[in-house]
């Protein structure tokens, strides 16, 4: 499981319980300093088990993912995209990144109402905003601003194709990252299922038993 922008893995708790009979395994990437996307990449190839592995990317991460899948792609047997994107979703991502820079500390008073807005949607419970805050607030100002210029860069992924199965879970009401992204992906994965699921971007926090379900019918059906 690879993380959003924060890169913590904290938030990923939410689904974790809900899974069950799922074996996981969350990616902590380093928060000490900024990594390019290679180097992203290849702490996860390094952490990959023995076996096949099944590849769960949110958002950031998919851009990592991608780069899993062009370096190490017979450890793979299938990746799931949660908000992904493979392209900058939007450019005013490019001009945030200064401004996160010196801002880091702020995150801890963030306003409910920009929170629900942008991240967890207009039911978002004070635990779910705080423990937004608690993470976002962990890391480096200067790592959440690199990780938005890796955002803000367009990538080299030149005329890849992959034929591992894919699946591309879609927030409804998804305000960072725009509906049209997942069409990338689409023509990109020989074996692609699409779902799009009623909730804001930080889809599997808010809901998480909704794409818990998701993410184990498609285990199913692809056998593993």
């Amino acid at each position: 499981m690879l993380p959003g922008l924060d890169g913590t893995g904290l938030l990923f708790r939410p689904l974790v319980a809900t899974l069950s009979g799922v074996e996981t395994k969350v990616v902590s990437y380093p928060n000490d300093k900024a990594l390019s996307l290679d180097e992203h990449a290849r702490w996860v190839i390094r952490q990959l088990p023995g076996g096949k592995a099944v590849l769960l990317a949110e958002s950031f991460s998919g851009l990592v993912a991608l780069r899993v899948l062009q370096e190490a792609l017979s450890r793979i047997a299938a990746v799931i995209f949660v908000g992904a994107f493979a392209e900058p979703p939007r450019p005013l991502l490019l001009r945030l990144a200064p401004v996160v820079s010196r801002a880091g500390p702020l995150m801890r008073n963030t306003p409910a109402f920009l929170l629900r807005q942008f991240c967890l949607g207009r039911d978002a419970t004070v635990s779910q905003l705080n423990l937004l805050r608690e993470t976002l607030a962990a890391v480096p100002p200067r790592v959440l601003s690199s990780r938005l210029a890796l955002i803000g860069a367009r990538q080299a992924w030149g005329k890849a194709k992959f034929g591992v199965p894919c699946l591309y879970l879609q927030a409804s009401d998804d305000r960072l990252v725009p509906a049209s992204a997942a069409e990338w992906f689409r023509g990109r994965f020989e074996r692609f299922e699409f779902e799009r699921i009623d909730g804001p971007h930080f889809l599997l926090q808010a809901k998480a038993r909704e794409c818990a379900q998701r993410i184990s019918e498609f285990s199913a059906r692809i056998g593993v």
